[in-house]
């Protein structure tokens, strides 16, 4: 007598839709587009970077259903900038897979050449007979989506999801079309993405989700300070996954940019935040992560809103170390500002000999500076001078003693941050620093040697630069988020300063002296 099979679980049949709805989001894309149809200086014009298959299915995963399912009787997505469709189709698909059966489908797509192509692969969602019972409505907007605001269109309803992955490029504030597109929502012009992560918030309903892949760069620093004051006034960011390789996400497209998935709830701010990390798309199904309160991911220091994201339990615990210091680097007495000379705008006064001669001081570049020193010898070939004549002046600075840190780094660079103790040597009263350097200085006084010691190994030390990194996901180190960074007080950092001097300063050497008067007793 044959047993009679028990009727599947509603976990079972959970996981059975969840199957089906992979191998058909896999069977729609097994072909994508060919790279050979793909127009690389249009794509890059248009700042389009294609989403794979594995990262589309994980930022699917991320859209839960809301509490009151009921809201959610046809369930609206909205995707700005689709491409080739693949987000929208997958958001479709995680959607049936929890259970929806009403979905329409919005899709904006400015390159024409693509449209076709899109709306080929969303029709592919009819062929298959598993899907019959559902009903799924779609429209494709040929449009710019930034110039042709959903949320300002009184025929369109708004959202419940919104999934993305949209451009990225800056653009002339003065005359691009692109300018005050979204004055009414933020201050600022930072980046064409951030304008479509803004219309799209604008555009869901109450607790509609966004879920996004975008560069790191919007959680820090001056340019974005407005557009991440708006995102804090009317969502709740409720997970942020990191990607540790800069150069794997979207390798097809030579893109060296720290990219996040982000998700956000339109509504007030949540409790928690959850961090999750992976070196690449590949390995993001072993992720690692953990949830944080909100008061510790966001720095709300000088009305910033910084979003610190701490990759590993590692990069966390060195942020509540950094968090013990009291001051913040402006309030410890000390000021940082980029080097006053432009090259391209000042060549006229360059001068490529290896000699100070008259009228001619030494002009320093970032070659010039190493851990802990920063000196000008005229023997490197990257060495030049500047002329001092009518005109020039300005350019200059007195030549003083001034701690300098690179500001920008290489992907293959170990550090972050490296400074070096600027001391005069040559008699001039002027020296010229580039504006690929930072120079910092004690606030209404003159720094000495053995202070400028103290400070370099602060910036210097493996625990301020894995801090930083903390802080900020851009190879550039800008002044306005070391003002922010936690730091030492003066009489902390001169006590390290003496310390230093006349020894020989290995790394080692100056990661123990600095840990030992940051955080003794």
């Amino acid at each position: 007598m044959n047993k009679k099979k028990d009727p599947p679980s509603s976990l079972e049949k959970n996981v059975e839709i969840l199957n089906l709805t992979c191998m058909i989001l896999n069977k729609i894309f097994d072909k994508r587009l060919n790279p050979a149809l793909i127009n690389k200086e249009k794509s890059k014009k248009l700042g389009q970077y294609f989403t794979s298959i594995t990262i589309a299915e994980y930022m699917t995963k991320m859209i839960l259903p809301p509490e009151n399912k009921k809201i959610w009787n046809q369930i609206r997505i909205l995707d700005a900038g689709a491409g080739e469709g693949i987000l929208g189709v997958a958001a479709v698909l995680h959607c049936i897979s929890m259970g929806y059966k009403n979905i329409h489908l919005t899709a904006y797509e400015i390159d024409e050449e693509l449209v076709q192509y899109l709306q080929t692969q969303i029709e592919k969602l009819y062929e298959f007979e598993e899907l019959n019972d559902i009903i799924l409505e779609f429209e494709i907007h040929c449009k710019d989506f930034v110039l042709n605001r959903p949320d300002q269109d009184k025929t369109i309803l708004p959202f419940d999801i919104c999934i993305i992955n949209p451009p990225y490029f800056k653009y002339s504030v003065k005359d691009s079309l692109y300018s005050k597109a979204t004055s009414d929502l933020y201050k600022g012009d930072p980046n064409i993405y951030a304008s479509i992560m803004a219309i799209c918030l604008s555009s869901l309903t109450e607790h509609g989700q966004l879920v996004a892949i975008i560069p790191r760069s919007f959680t820090n620093g001056l340019y974005f300070k407005g557009f991440r004051q708006y995102l804090s006034a009317v969502s709740s960011l409720d997970r942020i996954h990191i990607f540790q390789s800069r150069d794997k996400v979207f390798k097809d497209s030579n893109v060296l940019q720290e990219n996040i998935i982000c998700k956000l709830t339109k509504g007030k701010q949540k409790q928690k935040i959850s961090i999750t990390s992976s070196y690449s798309n590949k390995d993001i199904s072993n992720e690692n992560g953990k949830s944080y309160d909100n008061a510790f991911i966001f720095d709300t220091s000088y009305d910033l809103m910084i979003i610190h994201i701490p990759e590993t339990e590692s990069d966390a615990y060195i942020m509540q170390q950094a968090n013990q210091l009291k001051n913040t680097f402006s309030n410890s007495g000390y000021y940082i500002s980029t080097g006053p000379i432009v090259e391209h705008r000042t060549r006229e006064y360059i001068v490529d000999g290896k000699s100070i001669i008259d009228n001619t001081v030494p002009l320093l570049r970032p070659h010039n500076v190493q851990l802990m020193t920063a000196s000008w010898s005229g023997k490197h070939k990257k060495d030049v001078t500047f002329r001092v004549v009518d005109g020039s002046s300005k350019h200059l600075l007195t030549n003083n003693v001034y701690v300098l840190l690179k500001r920008f780094s290489s992907k293959d660079e170990k550090k972050r941050l490296t400074a070096g103790v600027y001391k005069p040597n040559n008699g001039s009263e002027l020296v010229g620093f580039g504006n690929k350097l930072n120079y910092i200085g004690v606030q209404n006084s003159l720094m000495n040697f053995e202070e400028a010691l103290g400070v370099a190994a602060v910036f210097n030390s493996t625990f301020m630069d894995s801090y930083f990194r903390c802080l900020s996901g851009n190879t550039q180190v800008n002044a306005t988020e070391i003002r922010v960074m936690k730091f030492p007080s003066r009489d902390i950092v001169k006590s390290i300063g003496k310390k230093l001097v006349d020894i020989e300063v290995t790394q080692e050497t100056l990661d123990r002296i600095v840990l030992k008067y940051l955080f003794k007793g």
